[in-house]
Parts: structure tokens; sequence; C-alpha cells
């Protein structure tokens, strides 16, 4: 993890854009520049995604980039499920007025499972795919009033937002730009993906490891993910031609995973 001391208010803030070269198979080459920010004159706006109940690393992030009450910091999607701490990200999120959060499929799996309105075989999706830990919190290690603050904060989740900084314009989404709820958070883009908005906004996503879309094939992607161990790196956030990727791994067994943050300003990349 990075470390960097806590800006001075009355002082710029200077951070790293790291920009990423991935040839194929030659592991993640990187610079490092830097650029200056009046701490008083600009209120910043991040984006991560895909937590997956790795709260320490969601813990370094905010320190990371210096979260302060003026920032907004955006979460598109799967706080929890797979490791522990998914509902502590969960509560903490909760209590942040500058923090907004979209529905991811893991959230809409728990609210399948435990929300007001329970889908035939849910439980057993969301088991197959890393949310019985989470489960087991809401329902054993919870009253019923924490509960159902917390199912109910879920179930009052967008699954797209568009939004705009410095003038250019975001769409921020779980899975893929689409037509339907299913396709929002379900779906996942290929590299060519065309832009769907005529104006061309940029569009970022979680949902899909960088691995994955970089390697479909499970041979190529595993001996990638094997050249980046070794090389001590680690996956980074994609920039395809149409689309951001964000999502780099969390809640995977793989040692190259991190928690992934971009900063909307100037693009700025942060991990954990």
């Amino acid at each position: 993890m990075k470390s960097r001391e806590q800006p001075e208010h009355h002082l710029l803030r200077l951070f790293p854009i790291i920009g990423v070269l991935v040839p194929r198979y030659s592991g993640l080459k990187y610079s490092i520049h830097y650029v200056q920010i009046e701490g008083d004159e600009r209120l910043m706006q991040y984006c991560i995604s895909d937590i997956h109940g790795e709260f320490d690393r969601y813990q370094a992030m905010l320190e990371e980039i210096h979260l302060s009450d003026d920032d907004t910091l955006y979460v598109i999607g799967d706080v929890i499920d797979r490791a522990p701490g998914g509902i502590d990200v969960l509560e903490d999120i909760m209590a942040r007025k500058n923090v907004v959060m979209l529905m991811g499929n893991h959230e809409q799996m728990c609210l399948d499972t435990l929300g007001k309105n329970n889908v035939y075989g849910a439980r057993q999706l969301w088991a197959a795919n890393g949310g019985s830990v989470t489960r087991r919190e809401l329902l054993y290690h919870m009253d019923a009033r924490r509960r159902n603050a917390i199912l109910n904060f879920l179930s009052s989740l967008p699954d797209n937002l568009d939004i705009e900084v410095n003038g250019r314009r975001f769409h921020l989404v779980h899975g893929c730009p689409g037509a339907s709820h299913d396709s929002r958070i379900w779906e996942r883009p290929s590299l060519d993906m065309p832009n769907p908005f005529p104006d061309n906004r940029t569009i970022i996503v979680g949902h899909t490891p960088v691995c994955f879309l970089l390697y479909p094939d499970r041979g190529e992607r595993e001996k990638w993910l094997g050249e980046l161990k070794d090389a001590g790196q680690h996956m980074m956030i994609l920039h395809a031609s149409t689309y951001i990727g964000i999502d780099c791994g969390c809640g995977n067994s793989t040692e190259a995973r991190r928690l992934a943050c971009l900063r909307l300003e100037d693009f700025a990349e942060f991990y954990a």
C-alpha cells in the first residue's frame, strides 16, 4: 500500500497519476507523475467497486485518498460477500453522508434471499457466489432492527448513476450499460463494447475483474496472474476504448488482487 502524509488544507494537494501499459504476457509497466490540486478550492470525487468484504483494504483506501467530508466517494456495487467484512463496510457507508452506493449483483442476491420479495432459488445462487458469510452475519449476529436497516438501505440503491465532473459526463454502473435492471448488474462488457450513449460519456464499470476482461481464456488468465505475482505486481484499472473497468479482484484468492480507486477529476489511480 502506498503511504502519503495528510496534506494541510492551506497547501496544494499533491497526488500521483499512474499510467498503465498492459502488453500481452509482459506484466504491468507503469510510470508516476504528479498533479497539483488546490486543497481549498477543489472537492474531490472518487470511484471504487467490488470491495467484497475486504474491510481492511477499504479502510486503507479511505486513508490513502484522504477522503474528507467535502469529498464524494461513489461505490458501484458488490460491497458484500466472499470476505467476512462486508457488513462492516456497508454500515460504514450507511453512516457517511458523502458516500453514494450503487446496487451490485451481490446486493441483489442478498435482497432476493432475505428481502421482502423472496425469489425461489436465490439462497442457493447467493451461497454459490460467496454469500454465506454475509447471510450468517445478517441472520445470526445482529438483531432484527439492525438487519432491517441494512436490507432497507440495500433496497433503496440505484443500479446506475449519471454524473458530471468538471464538464465531463460519467455513467456509473456495476455490470454494464443496459436496458434492464438485470443487465445493469449482471452483464459483462467485452473489450470492444461500443459506447451506447450518443454523447460518448465515460462509462465506469465494476463486476468483472480486469484479469477476466483482458484474458477470457482461463489458461491465459492464470499465466498472466502468475507473472504478476512473480514480478511483485498487481492488477490495475483498465482503460478500454469505451469504458473504464475498476474491479481489480478483491474477494478473489489471487495475490495480484487490489482494491482500486479512480479520482474523476484527473483519473489519478490509487490501490490498497
